[in-house]
Parts: C-alpha cells; structure tokens; sequence
C-alpha cells in the first residue's frame, strides 16, 4: 500500500491554525526559501535553492538529510505538477513544522509530497517521520516508517527519539534492539539518545550495558555521547562513575562541567560541585545561564553567606543577574541563606525583568522565613498588575494563609483560583486543603477535595490530616481505608495522619494494628514522627509502662521529641516517678527545654513537694532558661491581633476586659468553676489567660453567629479548655481554638476533643 492511502486527499493550501508568532516564523522561512504562496495558473514557479539547511552535508548522517536538486514546477487547472521539486526545500518545512509543532502544515505538505511522486523519496519519508514524532503524531511517524521501501539509520534514529519524546519508552528500546536486524549500526547519535532515555528511567544496568556498546564502538571520543554518558550515571545516582567518566572525558566542553556540577548539586555533595565549578573556570571555560543557577543554589543550601555574595557579584560581571531564571535563582539562594532583605533587593533590580519566575520564587522565599505577610503583599501586587499566577504560586501562597494562618486570606485566594479555573487542580487542591486545615476550617477543606478531579496520595493524606487534626478520628480512619480500597498506596504521612487520630481519640487497638499494618503490609519503616505518635497513644490512655517498654524496644535511638509525649502523659496520670525519669532523657539531649523544667515544679508543687518545685525554678535561672510566653492571636477585618497574658496594651481593652468579666458571671456556679487548677490561677492567673482575652475580642467584634476563631503557641489548660466549652453555650457562638497540639470546635459546650487532649 503505497505511503500516503492513508493520507486525507488534502492541498497544499488548505486552511491551518498557526499561532502569530509561528506566522511570523512561517512567512519568514517562504520567504527565505522563495516558496510560493498564491500564483496564477500556467506561471512558472521558480524554486531557488537558498534554504539549503542540509545542502552543505557531504554525506547524510544520523540526524538529517541532504540533497541537492535545483527545479521548478507550474501550476496548471488550479494544480501544481512537479518539475524535479527542490527536495531540500520540502526538508525544510517539514523541519520547520517538527520544531513549531506545526502538525497541520506539515500534513498539508505530506499531501503535496504525495501528489508530486516524492513519498517514495527515503530522505523525505525520513524528514516526515521526524516531523510527526516531534509534533507527538507518533501513530503517523510510525506509519511513514513501517511503509518505507528502504530504512537506513537516519529514519531509526528519527523514531527513536520520537518515542523517547512521547514517553514511549518500551518502544524505543524495542526498535533499538531491531537495528542490526534491519541492516543498521547505530550510530552516536542513537547511543546519545538511548541513553538519555536510561537516564530518566534510571535504568542504570541497562546504561551500563550501553556504555560498554559504545566503548567497543569507540564513540566515547564523541562529546555529545560522553555527555549523554556522564548526564545518565549522574541521574540514576551512580556519583562515583560519573566522576570516572568525566575524569576521562578526551574534550570536555561546558555541557560536561555543568553536567558534572549538575549531578554533584542534585545528590547534595555542594562544596564539591563548587570545587568543580571553580575548576572549570580556571580551565578558562566560562559558565552559562545554566551553570550559574546551579552554583547559586549550591551556595544557599552550604549556607555561606561570603561565597554568595562572591558568586552573585561574579554573576553581575558577567551582566547575567537580572535574567529570568539567573536572577530568580539569586532570590532563591538569599532566601536559603535567611537574607530575605537581599532577597528583596534582587527583585527590586530586576525592575520590568522581573517575571512570574521571579515572583514566585520571591513568595516562597518570604514564606519558608516565615514571613507570611510579607508574601500575601507581594502576591496582591501580582493580583493588581494582572500578572498571571500559575498553581505554584497559589500553592506557596496558600502555605503563608495556613502560616499565619488567614482564614480570610485562604478565602480570598481561594475566589482566585476558581477564577484561574484552577480550583479542580490536584496540587492547588491538596495546598487548599492544608491551607483551610490551618484555620481550623474542615468543613471547608472537605469542599475542596470534593471538587479535586483526580486526587492523589498528597490530596487524601491532607484530607486525612484535617480530620485528625480537627477532632474527627472515625473520617481520618475511613478516609484511609477507602484510600486503600481504591488502590492508592499509602506513605508515611498517610500513617502519621491516622495515627494522630488514633492518639486524639484514645483508640489504642486501631493505632496498634495501624502501625504493624504500616511495616508488614506495606513496607513502611517508622520514623521518628510515627514512633512518637505511639507513646503519645499509649501514654495518654495511661500505660505510661507500656509506653517505656515501647520506646525501650524501638529500633532506633530515641530522640526528645519521641520523650515529650512520654512526660506529658506522666503529668496528666501524675506519675512522678516516671517524670523524673524522662525528663532526664530529655535534658541530656536539650538542655534548654523550658517545658521540662516547668513540667517538674508543677508535678512537684502538685505532690506537695515545695522545695523540689522551687529547685527548679531556680535552675531555670541559673542555667539562663526562659519559659516562651503564652500568646493567642485572632483575625479580624483582615488584620492580626495579638494578646499576652493580662495584657491591657491593645486599644480596645476596656470593652474586652468589660466582655471577659460579663463571660465570666454567666458561667459563675456551673461545674466550671470548680475545675479551675489552683496552682495555676495563683502562677498565671489563668482567668486573663491569653486565648481568654482573645475570645472576648472576637465576640465583641465578630458579626453575630460567626465563628471565633483563636490560635495559641501553647497548650491550652485544662481551665481555659473548660472556660470555652461554656462560653460556646452561653455565647450560642462556635469557638474554634487551636493550640500547639490540635484543634478543638467548642460549640454548645461541647469540645470536638471530647476532652480527651
């Protein structure tokens, strides 16, 4: 069957979609090429040879092809009929469509191709095979390929690299194990080729065979397959045979340094990728754009402020600091490096340069140094110059909301996504939904991942963790069992999600079978997170024995955070004893742990033992240990406003103070007020506790029926746990506060906690 009965019977003018800059391109490319657009009927179409972009190759070779042919054709009766057609003029549009993805175009010439007798011409059957795989019609290459009479290198080569472009991976390594059975070599362009494709699957073994095929070959003096060689063991992580290569490399050229650089940087080894990249400087061998992104962010992450600056004024020599992704680099690398001001400064002198690159990269520097307002600030100057905001910046931005967090803030950029028509995106989605989790907003959250269109692992270990988080142990737990029985394979976070909730809710029997669950079914080894989970489970039902046996047992070293839940629990079971015992542990490895020391006295004045708990105390002094203040914030009118202890600084103090005492006598007789700790109403005064303080401001400023909404950095008392549950109900308000631990919805004088925190 002959080549183009597949082919709709199409002219070569036949209406195309080409963007305007690809018009442009087009019109140029005719024009350099003097191709015809409209000519009348019987006029010689003169084709002069001035595009000959192969014209020059004495042979062909394993990338293009090339002829020489000079002619010219007519059009008669609306047609045009071939006068030995120029072939290297049609090699060049079709070129041209592989490289502008112009696949309709390239279809109109196949048809004329057809007509004029030239689709059995093995170098345009060629061309046309590479034209459809870089325009990903693979189902097209594959048919010009499989009807040509003859296949010599050039079309193997072209398919391959097709395949490899479209993902098809299996079929590239299949059609080259065909190439000797189809009478061809390949040649180093197919071995550049095969092993890049090793390299993005990490097939390392299979890259290894090819580097033994292409020494027996001898390419290795070829630089594009050295490179391809070096690039392939550095992305399947085998360091130490990509140093051997490139120490060997005959020639290298800047792609080897930056390769080598490359790899270095990606498995963390930076002083020694900076040694290189000083190294091929002195081999007087000057970076690029590339290379210099790398050694940027080489320098933040060795968190050396002298080499930055040094590296950053070498990269304004080279006048490549305000570029797109050379200057984004630079903010990346101040803000590793916790210079966020510098940060600023880059993007400041990168004026009308700078790019959405750039911006987001500022954003997320501002808010992994917690500086959330400051990134809500730059992203509303993005909003006001309608500059475009993709899912990474939505994502970042939605990590300062849950930071602060905003409720009001994740509101509005929640209307923004729904208007980038990104609200079903799966990473915007999963960000949301911590976002939403951070404000205490479940009900909200569960909107989200409702609307996701295809979420993943990170979608359901979020939901997962809003649950837990949010007092709703029973949906964490079927969540995570209607993740397994759809077929998403849980990690480690999805195991930490849903032990928390276990810990939460005192199910000690589901959390034990969960964490066994987590190793012998799936292969999950436990990390430090996951073995605290499990005192913090067995402690806070009060196995405190059970608990030190756990941790006696456990695999690896214990670390304080694997102690803390163990001496939280000894507080709230009042086993002296232990505490002791654990906080020892914990000293030894932070001394400055303020909570232990404070832990102890109150355990001590508790048990009546005066002078132990004022040892303590003065240890804390002596050793110059400081306990962090108790601070709640709430939001609103979109602003922060934040209370201390009997604080009386903020400007309507008066009122709040007038609403707390108001709070307070409505309550006054109910079983709240004989659940106050005496120790702490005579240390802290906890009826001005700062979350306290905070509620009152909120119900006197917040619309009737709105929820008030309180964040603390501590754990909140047992008193003030107590005090919101009956303000819920006298209030008729739903309080949302959370802690350093959790969340707690008091509404109607019940906790979500179920008192159980």
């Amino acid at each position: 069957m002959p080549a183009i009965a597949l082919i709709p019977n199409i002219c070569l003018y036949k209406p195309f979609s080409l963007s305007s800059a690809r018009f442009v391109k087009y019109q140029a490319l005719l024009q350099r090429c003097n191709f015809p657009v409209v000519r009348e009927p019987g006029q010689q179409v003169p084709l002069m040879n001035d595009c000959m972009v192969f014209a020059e190759m004495p042979e062909r070779t394993g990338i293009g092809v090339s002829t020489n042919l000079r002619g010219a054709g007519t059009w008669e009766n609306g047609g045009f009929v071939r006068s030995d057609l120029d072939t290297s003029h049609l090699i060049s549009v079709l070129k041209f469509c592989g490289g502008e993805g112009c696949v309709d175009l390239g279809r109109s010439y196949h048809g004329l191709i057809a007509k004029i007798g030239l689709d059995g011409d093995e170098f345009v059957n060629t061309s046309l095979v590479d034209m459809y795989a870089k325009c990903g019609d693979i189902d097209s290459a594959v048919m010009v390929f499989n009807q040509m009479p003859s296949l010599d290198v050039a079309s193997c080569n072209c398919l391959v690299s097709g395949y490899a472009n479209c993902g098809l991976f299996d079929e590239a390594f299949r059609l080259f194990m065909e190439y000797e059975s189809l009478g061809n070599k390949p040649n180093p362009y197919t071995y550049s080729t095969m092993l890049a494709i090793c390299g993005f699957l990490s097939a390392l073994e299979e890259g290894k065979q090819l580097h033994a095929q292409v020494v027996k070959m001898q390419y290795l003096s070829e630089t594009a397959v050295s490179n391809a060689l070096l690039t392939m063991y550095c992305k399947c992580g085998a360091m130490k045979d990509a140093e051997s290569v490139f120490e060997r490399l005959p020639h290298r050229n800047i792609i080897s340094w930056t390769a080598i650089i490359n790899g270095l940087y990606q498995h963390e080894d930076f002083e020694k990728a900076m040694r290189q990249f000083c190294l091929m400087r002195e081999s007087e061998i000057e970076p690029n754009e590339y290379t210099f992104t790398i050694a940027l962010a080489c320098c933040g992450s060795m968190k050396n402020v002298d080499s930055s600056r040094l590296l950053h004024a070498l990269v304004i020599k080279k006048g490549m600091a305000l570029g797109e992704f050379v200057g984004a680099a630079i903010i990346d690398m101040y803000s590793e490096l916790g210079e966020t001001d510098d940060a600023k400064k880059q993007f400041k002198e990168m004026g009308n340069l700078a790019s959405k690159v750039s911006r987001n990269a500022l954003i997320k520097g501002l808010v992994q140094n917690e500086k959330g307002n400051e990134a809500l600030d730059v992203f509303s100057e993005m909003v006001r110059k309608d500059d475009a905001c993709d899912e990474f910046t939505f994502s970042t931005i939605l990590r300062a909301c849950a930071s602060l967090p905003s409720f009001t803030s994740c509101q509005q950029i929640h209307a923004w996504i729904a208007k980038a028509n990104l609200d079903t995106n799966t990473h915007v989605g999963s960000s949301l939904i911590e976002a939403y989790t951070g404000c205490g907003s479940v009900e909200d959250a569960e909107k989200v991942f409702s609307r996701i269109s295809a979420p993943d692992v990170v979608s359901w270990n979020s939901m997962i963790k809003a649950y837990s988080q949010n007092g709703n142990p029973r949906r964490a737990m079927s969540l995570f069992r209607r993740m397994i029985i759809k077929g998403f394979r849980p990690t480690g976070f999805t195991f930490l999600g849903v032990l928390s909730a276990c810990s939460h809710s005192g199910k000690i029997q589901d959390g034990q079978e969960i964490f066994q669950s987590m190793i012998r079914e799936f292969g999950i080894l436990p990390e430090q997170a996951h073995y605290s989970c499990m005192v913090d489970l067995l402690g806070r039902s009060g196995q405190i024995e059970k608990a030190l046996d756990f941790i006696s047992n456990m695999p690896i070293k214990p670390t304080a955070s694997i102690w803390r839940p163990l001496l939280a629990a000894c507080r709230c079971h009042k086993n002296l004893k232990v505490a002791e015992l654990v906080a020892k542990y914990i000293l030894a490895m932070d001394p400055n742990d303020a909570t232990v020391y404070v832990t102890l006295s109150n355990m001590y004045t508790e048990a009546g033992l005066l002078e132990n708990a004022e040892n303590q105390r003065k240890l804390m002094k002596l050793k110059k240990v400081t306990k962090e203040p108790g601070c709640s914030w709430i939001e609103v009118n979109n602003k922060m406003h934040k209370f201390f202890s009997r604080d009386r600084t903020h400007p309507k103090s008066e009122k709040i103070y007038d609403k707390l005492k108001q709070v307070a006598v409505l309550i006054k007789g109910t079983a709240y007020s004989t659940n106050a700790d005496p120790q702490q109403v005579k240390e802290d005064s906890c009826l001005y506790h700062s979350e306290k303080l905070a509620v009152c401001f909120g119900l006197i400023s917040l619309p009737a029926g709105k929820p008030v909404r309180i964040f603390k950095n501590l754990r909140v008392c047992t008193d003030c746990h107590m005090f919101m549950k009956f303000a819920s109900m006298i209030t008729d308000r739903v309080i949302v506060l959370s802690d350093n631990y959790r969340f707690h919805h008091f509404n109607k004088g019940c906790c979500s906690c179920g008192d159980y925190w």
